[in-house]
């Protein structure tokens, strides 16, 4: 029998970070004592723990295969692959589709997108409730995908960069099966005026689902168990408050190492 599958899509060309005059993949820039990479991902611990895959897609060029594997294995993250790509995709759901394909079919899917922060325990796959499953929290702006909830508590509509309502995703997506990823992104994207801004978004796909009656769930995370590193402002703000706002981030549980 397979394992779930957390596909981590870390193949963008981090345009914000170039402009700002970096010259390494947005991963490997350190903040507060640790890279990106890292921050993103100890926060997932519970996650590896319960037996979860974690599949990394990497841009080729960056030659990233052995940063990512030791630092993997430095974060006790357990079985992992890697998927390296010659080539931009046209967004983020046709990138995790890549990865979807290669998931048992059955078995749980999950997508993170490695710009965010998260407190060792805020997300833990015990968590999990419905077809779809989107953590969110209250965070100000528009620059996120957001969540409208019905009169059940279960999501009515999805969005991306429209503030529909105040629960923001954190950037994990959650699907009760690699198979229904695939089955909806084939199906929504089938619609080629549905990519907003000339990209296929995995947060749109929700509204697939609730289409088809099935149920999507938010998990609220407080905003204080949070840090956003999406943008070169949001990692200066977190690199110099490491170790005020975000203390129980950078100290809430030991390293495996």
């Amino acid at each position: 029998m397979g394992a779930p599958l957390l596909a981590i899509t870390m193949a963008g060309f981090g345009r914000r970070f170039l402009e700002r005059g970096y010259t390494i993949p947005k991963y490997r820039i350190e903040a507060g004592g640790r890279t990106l990479f890292e921050w993103s991902l100890r926060g997932l611990s519970e996650f590896a723990d319960a037996g979860w895959r974690f599949c990394f897609i990497l841009r080729r060029e960056d030659a990233a295969r052995d940063f990512v594997a030791q630092n993997a294995a430095a974060l006790g993250l357990g079985d992992t692959s890697m998927l390296e790509l010659d080539a931009p995709t046209d967004g983020q759901a046709t990138t995790a589709q890549l990865a979807a394909e290669r998931a048992d079919a059955d078995q749980p899917f999950a997508i993170f997108n490695i710009d965010t922060a998260l407190a060792p325990g805020a997300l833990r796959p015990g968590q999990i409730q419905g077809d779809g499953w989107i953590p969110c929290v209250d965070a100000p702006g528009e620059g996120w995908s957001f969540v409208r909830l019905g009169p059940s508590g279960t999501a009515e509509e999805v969005r991306e960069k429209s503030r529909i309502s105040n629960h923001a995703s954190i950037g994990f997506y959650f699907f009760a099966s690699a198979r229904l990823y695939r089955d909806v992104y084939r199906s929504y994207y089938s619609d080629a005026s549905r990519l907003e801004r000339g990209e296929k978004y995995v947060a749109p796909l929700y509204n697939g689902l609730i289409g088809q009656g099935l149920s999507v769930h938010v998990q609220s995370i407080s905003l204080e168990q949070v840090a956003f590193l999406g943008t070169p402002d949001e990692v200066d703000a977190f690199a110099r408050d490491a170790d005020g706002r975000f203390a129980a981030i950078s100290s809430a549980s030991p390293d495996k190492r």
